[in-house]
């Protein structure tokens, strides 16, 4: 009777034990997955965030560039717009980095 005992004991236990072992397998899978999704969804919103700053920054070029060529025709000067410009970007950027 005690073989019995012993024998169920000893099953019961491996069955315990592949369970644990089953489990921890899902458990890491699933935690290993997730971090691959927020990994996935941040670097689609850095590719996002980037193009849309690359395009903020081609337009504002584009602006000052534009108004530079303003300035140039209005005045016939050639390339006093460009400094004008760059003496107002220069102050902004002064008084931006004072704050």
């Amino acid at each position: 009777m005690s073989g019995v005992l012993e024998s169920l004991g000893e099953t019961s236990k491996l069955i315990i034990q592949w369970i644990s072992q089953e489990t921890e397998k899902v458990v890491i899978s699933a935690i290993g997955t997730g971090v691959a999704e927020g990994l996935h969804k941040f670097s689609e919103k850095l590719y996002y965030i980037t193009i849309a700053a690359a395009l903020i920054a081609t337009g504002f070029f584009l602006t000052l560039w534009g108004i530079s060529t303003v300035i140039d025709t209005y005045f016939g000067m050639k390339g006093f717009g460009y400094v004008l410009i760059g003496i107002l970007a220069s102050v902004t950027g002064a008084l931006v980095y004072k704050k």
